[in-house]
């Protein structure tokens, strides 16, 4: 249902994992395409300190994103919808995902 605050409490969970778990990722968001944009606002909103990464594009954009921002170190999340991970499913297994969130599962 919409407006319990599931993604607010999701990304409290991620800010209390890194602050006092010492566990900051990498974590993999997954979402429908229509609120993408929504999560990653929401993370700079209430959690600015987690480093939120927007996998979402055509191939040449997603190469890039690859490039600039896949490197260790330089991101704690990934938000990106069903489509991305199903076309990149090779490439998201490279990675030890500390906790893998899939948003509207049901679907």
């Amino acid at each position: 249902e919409m407006g319990l605050g599931k993604t607010l409490q999701t990304i409290s969970l991620l800010a209390y994992l890194r602050e006092y778990r010492a566990i900051s990722g990498p974590h993999l968001v997954i979402v429908p395409k229509s609120t993408l944009g929504n999560w990653c606002n929401e993370f700079k909103k209430f959690c600015p300190v987690i480093r939120v990464t927007k996998f979402i594009g055509s191939q040449e954009e997603r190469d890039q994103i690859k490039e600039a921002s896949f490197a260790p170190g330089k991101f704690d999340v990934v938000v990106t919808s069903y489509e991305m991970v199903i076309k990149e499913k090779a490439y998201f297994r490279k990675f030890f995902w500390r906790y893998v969130i899939i948003d509207e599962a049901h679907r």
